[in-house]
């Protein structure tokens, strides 16, 4: 709990819109979306539909991929147009003759929880199949399904076997820092949290680092209290302005900025009563 000066009083604690204590892996996050299609001449496209019609596990995902962007020749003319149906038909072909990133991609897709095609004994299944194949992001997807599906036990366990992976050392850390299945340890996650930074990660998942490093500075969970250091954690997660929580957070902390801002006003001290 943070201290207040001898008034004892308490910053407003942080706020649903946030994040929601009992899912906070939910993060509302801006992206750029990928509104392109695929550049490739005629030819190259029909010795690839070839060899898919041949049997060819990989081309059959490369064609899987290309029906779901659609794809064009240099001129800009549609060599096909986009069609979610072929696209998974074709992805489920792969996966049938042994494609790995297809068996893991068909798991995603069936485990989808808005999907029409929504099979979660299926997908997880095949996700299983892609992990038995040394696919390490079928770990990850696979603790992401079972989480979804309410297992969060399972989901931890799942997140604990992809640790290589700085995304799921993220979520991993997520669940110790709350302790959704699995028990509470707020210094494990910071841990987590950081070796995540350490790893292959894109950039999006290190400003969640950061954000929920934030976070544990924010509250003295795990690290010794100091709203400086959260600031600086939450500033660096919205670095590119594409952190909501992150600047709604910040935003919130002037909130506690006030008590601190002249010496007259209560001074904000670190540390449990």
């Amino acid at each position: 709990m943070i201290r207040l000066g001898q008034h004892g009083l308490k910053p407003p604690q942080i706020p649903r819109v946030v994040i929601d204590p009992e899912s906070p892996w939910k993060l509302r996050r801006t992206f750029a979306t990928y509104g392109g299609s695929y550049t490739m001449p005629p030819s190259e496209w029909r010795a690839l539909l070839a060899r898919a019609e041949a049997g060819d596990g990989m081309a059959e995902w490369e064609v899987s991929g290309r029906y779901e962007d659609g794809c064009k020749d240099k001129s800009g003319r549609v060599l096909l147009k986009r069609s979610p149906r072929k696209a998974a038909e074709w992805l489920k072909r792969s996966a049938e003759h042994g494609c790995t990133p297809a068996q893991n991609a068909l798991g995603v897709l069936l485990g989808r929880r808005n999907s029409s095609r929504k099979n979660t004994r299926s997908a997880l299944e095949w996700l299983g199949r892609a992990f038995r194949a040394g696919d390490t992001l079928a770990a990850h997807n696979i603790a992401t399904t079972h989480r979804e599906n309410g297992n969060l036990k399972k989901a931890a366990q799942w997140f604990r076997k992809s640790t290589g992976d700085g995304d799921s050392l993220i979520q991993l850390g997520i669940h110790y820092y709350w302790g959704k299945g699995i028990r509470m340890d707020a210094a494990a996650a910071v841990r987590c949290f950081r070796r995540a930074m350490k790893e292959n990660i894109c950039e999006a998942g290190k400003d969640d680092a950061f954000f929920y490093l934030g976070i544990a500075y924010l509250e003295g969970k795990g690290v010794s209290r100091s709203l400086p250091t959260a600031k600086k954690m939450l500033q660096r997660a919205d670095i590119d302005g594409d952190h909501p929580p992150a600047r709604r957070l910040l935003r919130h902390l002037m909130k506690i900025s006030d008590y601190v801002s002249s010496p007259t006003k209560m001074r904000l001290t670190h540390g449990n009563r």
